[in-house]
């Protein structure tokens, strides 16, 4: 039956889709919506968090390494019942030679320190602010950048972006400590995986510091002969299927076939992965779906993401799920 997937001992039946959430003719590419430390939703007003997005800057030149041009990231609120967003306002530049500022994943980690984890052009870098809906400034010695084996992979363009994933290890009055979700990206191959990478926030001082890499990336979550298994969520821990954590990413067969897939694990890690299931293709129009994240809300699953549509427009799909068990 279309919009069913059944993931473990779990149900899902799509209810609502939504390929153009965001009204204007803008590129307005999900990156984000605001996370506490446990990957779940901060709210403010009620029903109402932050959602962050991607806008193209400049146009790209066709060089080798500027397919896609410059793009920069905006805040606007969000309403997670209604669905409903505000105006958007810039929210992160471009700094230094970088090309992209694509927010994936923002943090509260105080209530004066907001933290967001973005693509630059190569690696994953961090930006701070005072408030959610405010201007981020790049923490300019933060850079997660290739240096694994696996990370390149005889590529010919290889890089890292940021995701929305992040587990946490410690928290202080000073101090969090993060598991922190990444990609190897392949541009030439569209070919990538998931890894960890553990940072360091420094609450009072609003520094934010790279320790290592995991010694176990990447994670197990590439089928057999496919290209891809990236592009993964939040990790929200008030989100199981079947008693289990669950990760939502895409898989790609080949450079034409993408599917929502979700892996199951035993560990909030995914160390130790149970079971894989796509779930779905791009619907409609869309041609690329990527960067997942996810939240219950009046007892369904929600499930916002990035998309490309046929036209090219790059935007923000949802899908809404009721979960069986």
């Amino acid at each position: 039956m279309p919009g069913v997937a059944i993931v473990g001992d779990v149900r899902l039946e799509r209810l609502r889709h939504n390929s153009m959430l965001l009204p204007g003719p803008e590129h307005a590419g999900f990156g984000s919506l605001l996370y506490d430390e446990n990957g779940e939703l901060v709210l403010h007003d009620g029903n109402k968090t932050w959602l962050y997005t991607a806008g193209l800057f400049e146009p790209p030149t066709g060089g080798r390494r500027d397919w896609y041009g410059k793009w920069i990231s905006y805040v606007r609120e969000f309403d997670v019942k209604t669905l409903v967003s505000g105006t958007s306002e810039i929210a992160l530049g471009l700094a230094d030679a970088d090309r992209w500022a694509v927010i994936h994943d923002v943090i509260e980690a105080s209530p004066k320190l907001f933290v967001a984890f973005y693509s630059a052009n190569g690696g994953v870098r961090a930006a701070t602010g005072d408030r959610p809906n405010g201007i981020f400034n790049p923490v300019h010695d933060f850079k997660i950048e290739v240096t694994e084996p696996w990370e390149k992979e005889g590529g010919k363009i290889d890089s890292l972006e940021s995701n929305g994933a992040h587990v946490l290890i410690e928290e202080t009055d000073r101090i969090l400590t993060l598991w922190l979700g990444y990609d190897s990206y392949h541009v030439d191959r569209t070919a990538g995986q998931l890894g960890w990478a553990k940072v360091r926030i420094d609450k009072k001082a609003g520094n934010v510091e790279l320790l290592e890499k995991h010694p176990r990336n990447p994670l197990s979550m590439l089928p057999k002969d496919y290209l891809a298994a990236r592009c993964g969520g939040n990790l929200a821990s008030n989100i199981r299927l079947g008693g289990q954590y669950v990760f939502f990413y895409y898989s790609r067969r080949s450079k034409t076939k993408i599917m929502l897939t979700a892996a199951l694990a035993s560990d909030p890690l995914f160390q130790h992965v149970t079971n894989i299931v796509e779930i779905e293709p791009p619907l409609g129009d869309e041609k690329v779906i990527e960067k997942f994240e996810s939240y219950m809300f009046d007892g369904e699953l929600h499930i916002i993401y990035e998309n490309q549509l046929a036209s090219g427009h790059w935007g923000t799909g949802i899908r809404v799920y009721k979960i069986e068990e």
